[in-house]
């Protein structure tokens, strides 16, 4: 398989903080790769830096053999790339329909004059909208809540919502930034079973997970951080049996 998306030698640095050294990694087209690592480890920088929040110092972020550092993150959208929130980030007082929406409008070709003016291609065009956000909502479980507010609805339902905006806006590649974060087993559960079904449509999943669990019952392949450098990498059974990685999360070294 070709890489997706490749980070070639990604440093991040805040003032004298290095927050990633030197970072290389492939994401390959179809898989599911997860990148893990001890809190402060620069995980979820890296997805900054891939989704445009933040200018690499040094490196470069490629997609689809393009070069796309430094591009702003609605361009990156554009391009294929969508990604949900460690933080859950929704219009908490608009419905679960209209969130979903939401995601649909980088896609969007009407300007102002054309949603005043109510054109047939602008009604097209929304009905389009309203067709790909009750299948990305059918995806997720949640086309029965369309109508509520977002606000209503538990943390595991919420963080689905974001998944279900994000793939509202035809990504490519899905980033999911600590998807089972609060969840209970019943609902880690459903997430694990999304997620294999969002891959059976196509979508490419890079994502950012504590819970060891999950990560190496869904993933691929493994990419380990540590203090803002790989430490390891591979598939999930070689990699929980890495010593390094055993030192970097029980804090000491591994006889």
């Amino acid at each position: 398989m070709s890489a997706l998306l490749e980070l070639r030698d990604i440093t991040i640095r805040f003032g004298g903080l290095v927050a990633v050294d030197g970072v290389s990694l492939k994401v390959e087209e179809g898989k599911v790769v997860a990148l893990i690592g001890p809190n402060g480890a620069g995980k979820s920088t890296m997805f900054n830096v891939v989704t445009g929040i933040y200018p690499p110092t040094s490196g470069a972020v490629l997609f689809r053999d393009e070069d796309i550092t430094g591009l702003k993150p609605y361009d990156i959208t554009n391009r294929g790339i969508a990604r949900t929130f460690q933080n859950i980030r929704l219009f908490k007082n608009l419905s679960v329909l209209d969130n979903v929406k939401i995601g649909c409008h980088c896609r969007g070709k009407a300007g102002i004059f054309g949603a005043l003016c109510r054109y047939p291609g602008v009604r097209a065009e929304e009905k389009g909208m309203m067709d790909k956000s009750l299948k990305a909502m059918d995806i997720v479980d949640l086309a029965g809540k369309r109508g509520e507010l977002a606000k209503n609805l538990s943390c595991g339902e919420q963080r689905r919502l974001e998944i279900a905006r994000a793939l509202a806006s035809e990504p490519v590649l899905l980033l999911l930034d600590e998807p089972a974060a609060g969840m209970n087993p019943q609902e880690k559960q459903t997430l694990m079973q999304m997620v294999q079904r969002i891959r059976r449509i196509g979508i490419t999943i890079f994502l950012v997970e504590h819970d060891m669990k999950f990560v190496m019952s869904m993933s691929d392949r493994v990419d380990v951080l540590d203090y803002g450098r790989k430490i390891a990498s591979g598939p999930p059974s070689e990699v929980q049996r890495d010593a390094q990685v055993i030192a970097a999360y029980l804090g000491k070294e591994v006889v």
